[in-house]
């Protein structure tokens, strides 16, 4: 039989044979997620990843590690960065502007100038910020904006003095 290592809250213990471990797991003493080691082993393992511990006849019923189908599993959601609010501001500007046609030289802007403002305390910020790709598209839309308000203003301007001679 192997000689086995645990983790407990007093630190590393053992060696203990195999037949007195599972007797330790089967009165609770040792608990899924217990560190265990043996010779032959890498790493420390907690007990229910270890096959030849972990199989059903070693763990009792309350340490069943797979819960039933359909159970609420909480899982682990990484940090969300906090969007930059003139990157906000510049996409809002900018889509508006382009929806409504006529203030697309007004709103677009504001967008062009809350994108640079955006990116750059995005890029300047000493703790990580999302809202880069809202700022893009703030600019984008923005200049689009403008280019279209040029265009239009041009093209009014080019009408009004080829009909009158």
């Amino acid at each position: 039989m192997s000689q086995w290592y645990y983790g407990s809250s007093a630190g590393q213990s053992g060696p203990v044979e195999e037949q007195e471990l599972r007797a330790m797991i089967a009165s609770g003493g040792v608990g899924p997620e217990t560190l265990v080691w043996r010779d032959g082993m890498k790493d420390w393992l907690p007990l229910h990843s270890v096959p030849e511990l972990s199989g059903s006849t070693v763990l009792p019923t309350p340490y069943i590690t797979q819960p039933p189908p359909g159970a609420y599993v909480p899982g682990y959601y990484p940090p969300v960065a906090p969007s930059n609010g003139l990157a906000i501001a510049s996409m809002v500007c900018g889509i508006v502007g382009i929806i409504t046609c006529y203030f697309a030289g007004l709103l677009g802007l504001p967008a062009v100038i809350c994108g640079h403002m955006a990116i750059s305390q995005i890029n300047n910020s000493s703790v990580p910020m999302g809202g880069r790709g809202m700022a893009i598209a703030g600019l984008v839309l923005g200049y689009l904006g403008i280019v279209m308000s040029v265009g239009f203003i041009s093209f009014f301007v080019f009408a009004i003095s080829s009909a009158h001679p």
